[in-house]
């Protein structure tokens, strides 16, 4: 039985070269192990392949930033091109999973196609970090706790699924380019009768913002900013109607404060580095809901070597 592992990179080669290193053609037979390197410089791409190289990974090299749901998709069908997987894993290169952890996780979700399943995560230091999530129905803003008005989704960190579900989904959708492709994710599955899941005895250890500029401190990439203030109100335009698409436009103001401060308040001394994206991704997303522009992602058009590669 083929499974796949699918990692979408972008300038991660040493987090890839940490957190995959049990992860070589030897010592996981069975799994088809496929890195997506979406372009940064000429020397990453050169370590991300003898990486690849010497470890037996699929590499697929786009030649432009395909941001993460689209790189997943290219890691998948990647996958296809070895074996059929049963089961597909997606991990973050900024995220640690065991192969036996990673083979309980696929058994179960081969067991039960309706089931999306993530791992219990952790931080390097043991302390348990983000692993699901909720979102208001009502107004879009983040709530602590589940309600009968929101929708829980899982990490993209770390998530499992049969690849017939991955293939009822059609996978992420290609708006986002990074952030609430998971969100949406969920969103349409529940909307298909599937169930999503915590496997709170499989733990994966994600030192979330790794692959972010200024990781180890508060502050977030302007990627980050930008969107995630955007691709809320994508989002919005995906799946919602009438007033609901109104209610959440109304609350963006107070989202976007609050992704803003995720990055602390010593960075608003800077404020072109955190509220000037988060207000530009405002204005696209509000664009794309109440005027009707069409959805179109925008790509970086320099690299930001540690910018995030998505989950």
């Amino acid at each position: 039985m083929s499974r796949a592992l699918v990692v979408v990179s972008y300038g991660s080669s040493e987090l890839l070269a940490e957190n995959l290193d049990a992860w070589d053609r030897a010592s996981t037979p069975g799994w088809t192990v496929v890195v997506v390197d979406n372009p940064t410089t000429s020397a990453e791409r050169a370590r991300v392949r003898a990486l690849a190289h010497e470890r037996g990974w699929v590499l697929i090299e786009p030649d432009r930033n395909l941001g993460f749901g689209d790189g997943c998709a290219a890691g998948v069908a990647a996958a296809r091109t070895v074996a059929e997987p049963a089961a597909v894993v997606l991990l973050n290169p900024d995220a640690r999973l065991s192969v036996e952890h990673a083979d309980e996780l696929a058994s179960r979700v081969e067991a039960d196609e309706d089931l999306l399943l993530v791992p219990q995560m952790f931080r390097g230091d043991g302390r348990p970090t983000f692993t699901t999530g909720y979102v208001d129905r009502r107004t879009g803003m983040p709530t602590d706790a589940a309600a009968s008005a929101s929708v829980e989704w899982l990490t993209g960190a770390c998530v499992a699924m049969a690849h017939s579900a991955w293939v009822r989904l059609g996978g992420f959708a290609s708006d986002f380019f990074l952030y609430w492709e998971d969100v949406d994710l969920a969103w349409r599955w529940h909307a298909a009768g599937g169930r999503v899941g915590v496997a709170r005895d499989l733990r994966c250890v994600h030192d979330a913002g790794s692959t972010q500029t200024g990781a180890g401190t508060p502050t977030k990439s302007s990627l980050y900013y930008y969107f995630n203030c955007r691709n809320r109100l994508v989002f919005a335009a995906r799946n919602l109607t009438g007033r609901d698409r109104l209610r959440w436009a109304l609350h963006s103001p107070r989202y976007a404060q609050q992704v803003v401060l995720r990055g602390g308040r010593r960075q608003l001394l800077r404020p072109w580095t955190c509220v000037l994206p988060a207000v530009r991704g405002t204005l696209s997303g509000l664009r794309t809901l109440l005027v009707g522009v069409p959805v179109a992602t925008p790509r970086p058009t320099t690299p930001q070597v540690g910018a995030p590669s998505g989950g």
